[in-house]
């Protein structure tokens, strides 16, 4: 049997890294626990360009485990299709330090929840606890690939 596989891996351009990035999708922050497990965190978020942004209630237990290790990063995966043993996808992954800061005028949830759901007005207990979590790339890759696994017997 010959493997048939294909993989065509590319590296992404600027306007296709800022389409997936602009998209509805959950982004994953990965970061590391006080007892250096690496825990994962889906999440909504907001891309302006140049910095990642989410927000989260600041007793959260990630939000605390950031404020004592700030190195993280995020991973946003576009599945561009699936149709029987073919599958595309793209990939864009930042990693850098974590800045939290308060999100005192609910300013950063309102850009978030806009992106997601459009205009939508926010209860303002919610805005209270809520923190900033602002991640810089200090690396960001971008790539993709298309896969075509044969039939088993192929």
């Amino acid at each position: 049997m010959t493997d048939q596989r294909r993989a065509l891996i590319a590296t992404l351009d600027d306007d296709e890294i800022a389409r997936i990035l602009g998209m509805k999708k959950s982004a994953t922050i990965a970061f590391v626990d006080a007892r250096g497990f690496p825990r994962l965190l889906p999440c909504w978020f907001y891309w302006d360009g140049a910095c990642f942004y989410a927000t989260s209630d600041e007793t959260k237990f990630h939000v605390r485990a950031l404020r004592a290790n700030d190195r993280a990063s995020f991973c946003v995966e576009h599945e561009r299709y699936v149709e029987g043993r073919y599958r595309g996808n793209r990939q864009v992954k930042g990693v850098g330090r974590v800045e939290i800061f308060p999100d005192a005028d609910g300013e950063w949830l309102a850009r978030i929840v806009t992106k997601y759901l459009g205009a939508a007005s926010l209860p303002r207990a919610l805005d209270s606890r809520r923190v900033v979590l602002k991640l810089a790339p200090e690396r960001l890759t971008a790539h993709g690939g298309d896969v075509d696994w044969p039939e088993a017997g192929d």
